[in-house]
């Protein structure tokens, strides 16, 4: 259970990883050249058919322009690094380089354009590069929120001059489907955007509080946060960053689990662009 548990934390963290923001800026304080080098490559997302009954015309418009719902922004293919840590492995160092590359086996598409770089500061030996794989990672670019985020239940939570807060929770699809319909009625997903800006800053997702699911286990926390930033070398806003941890007790055993990682050294020069885009098909979830 704990270990279904975790996996499941896991899987929240890392498809969370795929959330992204509004491509260009509102305000009028973008540069044009970062804005129209940032409009090329592929589709980030098809069209999301999605249903916010509790939002009004103006705050539905607003989730949409910052989730990029409607799937009009163009997201960049960029370079970056990914350094994580976890109880798996510290220090681990990737960096992805975009590839037109089509793997022999199409289970390890995912882990075209990525090379282990180091772990915990020293090469990887020949044994640990045979073993890495990236296959599920989802660090970039693909969006997968509608399997996530419960449209029907986001609301206002709070507003002020600069920030409105979202809240909802995840699917009950999507907790039964990773084994933790647990978890329903006791998680709260916050979304905070900018209005101005109509930027994403952060998500997360939090354990409202401690519950026992069976008599056998008790969830002490489970707390994940996705942060973003502005970066000018891609032109919006993306995730720099993730934090995940969660306590968890089974019988007696009680284990802490905990995920960090961090996005960097970004560059998205038009050579980096695919030479093909397959355009994705609009999907309809009600």
């Amino acid at each position: 259970m704990i270990r279904t548990f975790f996996a499941t934390a896991l899987t929240l963290a890392f498809l969370s990883l795929g959330i992204n923001a509004q491509l260009t800026e509102q305000n009028g304080d973008s540069e044009p050249s970062l804005v129209l080098e940032a409009s090329r490559g592929c589709p980030m997302s098809p069209y999301f058919e999605v249903s916010m009954p509790l939002l009004d015309e103006i705050d539905e418009k607003l989730v949409r322009d910052a989730l990029n719902l409607d799937g009009t922004q163009r997201f960049p293919v960029c370079a970056f690094r990914a350094i994580n840590n976890s109880n798996e492995r510290n220090d681990w160092l990737e960096q992805y380089t975009p590839s037109d590359e089509v793997a022999a086996d199409p289970r390890d598409q995912d882990q075209v354009g990525w090379h282990l770089v180091s772990i915990e500061g020293r090469e990887p030996t020949e044994k640990e590069f045979e073993e890495y794989e990236h296959r599920g990672g989802r660090l970039y670019p693909y969006l997968e929120l509608y399997e996530l985020v419960d449209f029907e239940h986001l609301e206002v939570a709070d507003r002020s001059a600069n920030r409105v807060v979202y809240e909802t929770k995840p699917t009950l699809e999507f907790l039964e489907k990773n084994d933790a319909g647990m978890l329903n009625d006791h998680v709260t997903t916050t979304l905070v955007v900018d209005p101005d800006s109509r930027r994403l800053d952060f998500v997360t997702t939090k354990l409202n509080e401690g519950f026992k699911p069976n008599p056998f286990m008790r969830v002490y926390e489970f707390d994940q946060s996705l942060n973003y930033e502005f970066i000018p070398e891609v032109g919006e806003v993306i995730l720099t960053s993730l934090r995940m941890q969660a306590d968890v007790k089974f019988v007696v055993i009680r284990r802490r689990f905990h995920l960090n990682a961090d996005l960097s050294n970004f560059s998205c020069p038009v050579a980096l662009q695919p030479a093909t885009c397959e355009e994705p098909a609009p999907l309809d979830i009600d």
